[in-house]
């Protein structure tokens, strides 16, 4: 019976430390991230911001309460790219689906950095940096393996619930 109790207590204890192997702190953050569509997140207070990279395209969401998909409309912003070939380019935000905006790449570009200048739909400025995204999560480009069934545009590269409805995220075939 003891021995039974001691050993819940043990899996209790370790149950968050396996929970926060899934996020990432990155340089002059303060905690971790759970990325709820599989990509990079970076503080934006009060809010944070998500960056989901594709080869042609770069999909950002504004992230809430208890992150959560902020809805887009009335939003707007730019992102400033730095390419691996050291050339710089501003490519504008355009409003996709209903919680995210997306900044279309050049063809064949590989992005290095990426400086988001956002402006809300309630009046407030963003600006967030996403560095060595050709380094650290150049994997992430490749597309994500688990969508949720009804809502398609959710994707993620690891097992998860779906932020807008809360089902389970499938492995897609």
């Amino acid at each position: 019976m003891l021995r039974t109790l001691f050993a819940a207590l043990a899996l209790l204890a370790a149950a968050p430390l396996a929970h926060a192997q899934h996020a990432e702190i990155a340089a002059g953050e303060t905690h971790a991230h759970v990325a709820p569509h599989g990509g990079v997140v970076r503080s934006a207070s009060p809010y944070h911001l998500e960056l989901v990279a594709q080869p042609t395209e770069l999909a950002f969401y504004l992230l809430g309460a208890k992150m959560s998909a902020v809805p887009n409309k009335g939003m707007s912003g730019s992102v400033l790219v730095q390419l691996t070939t050291n050339a710089t380019v501003t490519v504008p935000l355009a409003l996709a689906g209903d919680d995210h905006l997306t900044a279309k790449l050049p063809a064949g570009a590989k992005v290095r950095t990426a400086i988001v200048t956002l402006n809300t739909a309630d009046g407030k400025a963003l600006t967030v940096r996403f560095d060595k995204l050709d380094e650290a999560h150049g994997h992430k480009a490749v597309g994500a393996a688990f969508a949720c069934p009804m809502h398609p545009e959710v994707a993620a590269t690891a097992p998860g619930k779906c932020p807008k409805c809360g089902m389970a995220l499938v492995k897609k075939s």
